[in-house]
């Protein structure tokens, strides 16, 4: 058996992995490189798309979906395995990234790629519910589990059979921080021949919980004792959901009043709507809420943008603006920032993880002055910072869940340099380098 990485590797975007056995040729997500490595997308796989029998898609990530259309476009027929939820995300994503890079007039992962071809791709899904196994084929076994991550986020098991021998690979794909509303904890795996785990944040540790939410807390009540506008830059899937989640408990149990908040993200609102559909994913605590007629993405003063209306900016009363994306790249958060930035009566609350490069990393950094969609903008705004929001697991958690497993090999992937082989020495893990061939 042949392992070969063509993404994630020392960094945190790209994420692709190929699996040759004597007979069958799978890969594990096809993920866009995003921030810097963004034209890496328009390379040719090192492999021949033909070639591959079935992906495994671990979740609807962009960094784990992006390239999906391009191996299609590239002659892929094969099946692509998943859970529903991730399978209805990842069309809303691929869409939503197809026609960004048309707007800004940027190359998308394939040159020749139409919203009907994203649509046919739809039709290459088998979807599976967690703990479900499925016979790929003779020598080859797949099960899901709950990954926790995001809404349908998937831990993929996978049993391969090569002379008369079974290993058992698994496949961590990007692992929840726990516990975190709205989705379920990571589940624990018993045994692993070969792991491949995630090390977003594996040299680091998560504030509290309950420090972020202080934070959350304070910034809200800061904005209306000021009369001024909270930013809250936030990714479509589950960052979007987590902090309508958060802001409808704080403003019933806190009974705050005198702010609004405007939520102006197309995407995200496509995407809490396919929460909603599959809200039986969902924890207890979610479940509960929703049983006893609480919309848990709804409350007073929550308002929706729609159809590019400038309402948020026209307002003169004191507001919260959550706006896409995560990582300032595309959606509606350039024109708020060119807005507001250079304003002291504004806080920009950065909520989601950085990629090293983005403009959210060096304002975290301390630059004061930033390129916005072409605008040099002074940065006046009070910036600060929740980590403990994240939808990774932190060093202590992959510690923790990879222990259990007790695995013989271990490679280290999805983390930038640094915290890749901090936790690959911390387990005894091996930091895989790029385009190279692994033999087992």
């Amino acid at each position: 058996m042949n392992i070969s990485f063509f993404g994630a590797c020392r960094e945190v975007t790209g994420s692709c992995i190929l699996i040759e056995t004597e007979n069958t040729k799978f890969l594990v997500d096809c993920g866009m490189f995003q921030g810097k490595s963004y034209y890496k997308n328009l390379d040719n796989f090192p492999f021949n798309p033909e070639e591959i029998d079935f992906v495994l898609l671990t979740h609807a990530h962009l960094d784990h979906c992006g390239r999906l259309p391009k191996i299609f476009m590239d002659g892929f027929q094969g099946r692509i395995y998943s859970t529903k939820p991730t399978k209805d995300l990842t069309e809303i994503i691929l869409l939503d990234a197809f026609n960004i890079a048309k707007r800004e007039k940027k190359p998308f992962v394939h040159p020749l790629c139409k919203e009907k071809d994203i649509n046919n791709l739809m039709n290459f899904f088998t979807c599976l519910n967690y703990g479900e196994e499925r016979e790929i084929n003779d020598c080859i076994k797949i099960r899901l589990r709950d990954a926790g991550h995001i809404l349908g986020s998937s831990i993929f098991e996978v049993w391969v059979k090569e002379e008369g021998i079974t290993k058992k690979m698994v496949f961590s794909g990007d692992l929840g921080n726990h516990p975190n509303p709205i989705v379920n904890d990571p589940e624990f795996i018993n045994d692993a021949d070969i792991l491949f785990v995630e090390s977003t944040y594996g040299n680091r540790l998560h504030e509290p919980k309950e420090q972020g939410e202080k934070i959350l807390i304070d910034k809200v009540k800061e904005t209306i004792n000021k009369k001024g506008v909270l930013l809250i830059p936030v990714f479509a899937l589950e960052r979007t959901q987590e902090i309508l989640y958060r802001l409808n408990n704080l403003f019933e149990n806190e009974n705050i009043q005198g702010v609004l908040v405007f939520l102006d993200s197309p995407l995200a609102l496509k995407a809490t709507q396919i929460y909603k559909k599959y809200f039986s994913f969902f924890d207890k605590e979610a479940k509960e809420l929703i049983n006893s007629g609480d919309d848990i993405f709804d409350f007073n003063g929550f308002e929706i943008i729609r159809n590019n209306s400038s309402k948020a900016m026209e307002s003169d009363n004191p507001k919260i603006i959550i706006a896409g994306s995560g990582m300032f790249t595309g959606g509606k958060i350039g024109k708020y920032l060119k807005r507001y930035l250079g304003n002291p009566l504004a806080n920009l609350l950065i909520v989601s993880f950085q990629i090293d490069g983005s403009i959210g990393r060096r304002m975290i950094n301390g630059e004061k002055k930033i390129n916005v969609e072409g605008k040099k903008l002074e940065i006046r705004a009070d910036i600060s910072t929740i980590f403990s929001f994240s939808s990774h697991a932190d060093y202590a958690m992959l510690l923790e869940w990879t222990k259990k497993m007790s695995p013989k090999k271990i490679f280290v992937i999805h983390g930038e340099e640094d915290a890749s082989i901090y936790f690959a020495n911390a387990i005894g893990g091996i930091v895989p380098k790029i385009n190279t061939i692994y033999n087992f």
